[in-house]
């Protein structure tokens, strides 16, 4: 039997025809899913920026807050110190965000480098640090701070000749580090992770611990700012304070009613009219301040950390910042 050849050309074509079809389905679904990656990668990044920029807002807040400040002292009172309802004011500024901003007085602060005066020890910024590490906190063994001291002590110092028990370039090298000892002030209060005796846990502090960084600068003339400073840093300025006596101390500042302008008034409270404040100088109002701004845009954050100075005339100027 002869077959018809116009129905099996129409049978190669129906096929053809099918073919084309299925490979466009396939192309078109495959293009739909890109696209729809693509569409959300989009939309990802636009709120990467979104937030990042939740977050450059708070530091300009912060920046603000700081400029607007007129007190005759800087106390843990004012509005710099206090911003936790702006988290809630700030979901009126951004659809679906919302920031967080802690701003931190760095001269409520230890300025590490004063450790060093030329090539010693700065005697009373020795006993001050020495204070702080052997709180039970920080968990450490008297010789363990003096090491420590040490070490910190020939990281700065200019010279080349190890303290005891410290460590310049040949210590580091021996345990095959690239580390070369600054012999000059720290840029950066990190960079005490890379001396020797600073354990991560230490410098970061742990569930059970605080850090030692919060407690720490590399900024100022090194006063302390007595009224901002922190519970562990007002027992560390003096022998004779305690940590009951910190505590007083630190319910009597946050006090509205009371006069933190002159640094003594630490004398008024009980218990303390006797005690000298002597080991380094003290003071009520402050230069540099730390800003942590936190941008939240849904399951997204990013946080922009900067410290600021402000001079005189109340003027605000970005000194250092990065991300995380």
């Amino acid at each position: 039997m002869m077959r018809n050849p116009l129905r099996n050309d129409r049978g190669v074509a129906l096929i053809l025809v099918l073919l084309t079809v299925s490979v466009i389905v396939v192309l078109t679904l495959q293009l739909n899913v890109s696209s729809r990656a693509q569409v959300h990668e989009a939309a990802n990044l636009s709120d990467g920026f979104r937030v990042l920029y939740i977050a450059k807002s708070g530091v300009f807040a912060g920046m603000g807050l700081l400029s607007e400040d007129r007190g005759e002292a800087d106390t843990l009172n004012e509005a710099w110190a206090r911003t936790e309802a702006l988290r809630e004011q700030s979901r009126d500024y951004f659809d679906g965000g919302h920031l967080e901003l802690v701003i931190e007085d760095e001269s409520g602060k230890i300025n590490i480098n004063k450790l060093v005066q030329g090539n010693e020890f700065n005697a009373g910024v020795k006993a001050v640090l020495a204070r702080l590490l052997s709180q039970p906190e920080f968990k450490l063994e008297p010789r363990e701070v003096e090491d420590i001291l040490s070490a910190v002590k020939d990281w700065i110092d200019p010279d080349s000749v190890v303290t005891a028990n410290g460590a310049e370039n040949a210590y580091y090298q021996g345990l095959g580090k690239s580390t070369t000892v600054r012999n000059g002030p720290m840029e950066s209060v990190d960079e005490l992770l890379l001396v020797k005796g600073i354990t991560r846990e230490l410098y970061h502090g742990t569930a059970e611990r605080p850090g030692l960084a919060r407690f720490l600068t590399v900024y100022g003339e090194g006063s302390v700012n007595i009224n901002t400073a922190p519970k562990e840093v007002l027992r560390a300025l003096s022998p004779s304070i305690s940590e009951d006596a910190a505590s007083r101390m630190d319910d009597y500042r946050k006090n509205p009613a009371n006069d933190l302008t002159n640094p003594s008034w630490y004398r008024r409270v009980a218990g303390l009219n006797n005690t000298a404040i002597d080991a380094m100088p003290l003071a009520t109002r402050s230069e540099y301040f730390q800003l942590a701004s936190t941008g939240h845009l849904g399951t997204m954050k990013r946080t922009i950390r900067g410290i600021v100075k402000r001079d005189g005339d109340r003027r605000i100027s970005l000194v250092a910042w990065r991300l995380g």
